[in-house]
């Protein structure tokens, strides 16, 4: 009887032909660290009595969308997520102290545009195919009246699950993103829209996306540090 780790929990007992069935679904990743009675400790499952197992994952049918990490589609190096963070922070400050007098408004769009191409880039770093959405539908659907209501949620305190768990399974050595700081934002942001109300709140929720994002920058180039390896 097998045991395996998802979400940082430990599940299981489960039998040898579920969890067959769990590798030929893609629960259970080369990287899942599991566990059976006869085993020292925790293991990767491709290091384990399993290895073998993963040859018989079929292959995808011609014409099935990959959404699996693609090196090729990886254009950008570490350092470009940090100085597009700078830019963002410093964009973000002056347009939040110009904005009364309206010349910061086009510091705050540039701003926007940033966290966007790197809400773009966190996407694209942990598509493995078990990720929640892809990197386009994840700003895309932010700019759906709203929908983006919700979607804003997916789009980033899904991304805080998301990244965590890629870099669980994979035991990447990086301090996790703070999934409580990204709902916090969240709620925040939702706060900002509501009149009045978002006079209070607009600077906090600036100031924690900002953390918030850095966090990302440093998730991320710690996840591709570990694909150049």
């Amino acid at each position: 009887m097998w045991y395996y780790v998802r979400n940082s929990q430990r599940i299981g007992p489960v039998d040898d032909e579920k969890i067959v069935s769990l590798i030929q679904n893609g629960t259970v990743v080369r990287q899942t660290l599991v566990w059976k009675q006869g085993m020292q400790d925790w293991c990767q499952a491709d290091s384990s009595e399993l290895a073998d197992k993963f040859s018989i994952v079929p292959p995808t049918p011609p014409g099935t969308r990959l959404t699996a990490y693609n090196p090729t589609q990886i254009t950008f190096e570490p350092d470009s997520l940090r100085i597009l963070w700078i830019w963002y922070v410093c964009l973000t400050s002056i347009g939040a102290v110009l904005a009364i007098v309206l010349i910061g408004i086009p510091a705050l769009i540039a701003a926007v545009v940033i966290n966007y191409i790197l809400l773009y880039r966190f996407w694209l770093l942990i598509q493995d195919g078990k990720a929640r959405t892809s990197p386009g539908v994840a700003v895309g659907f932010c700019f759906i009246p709203f929908f983006n209501i919700y979607w804003i949620y997916v789009a980033y305190v899904g991304l805080a699950k998301d990244i965590n768990l890629y870099c669980r399974e994979r035991q990447i050595n990086c301090q996790p993103v703070n999934e409580g700081l990204a709902l916090a934002w969240y709620i925040l942001t939702l706060v900002t829209v509501i009149p009045y109300a978002g006079f209070i709140t607009a600077i906090p929720v600036l100031i924690v996306q900002i953390i918030l994002l850095k966090q990302f920058v440093d998730t991320a180039k710690e996840i591709m540090l570990f694909k150049s390896k």
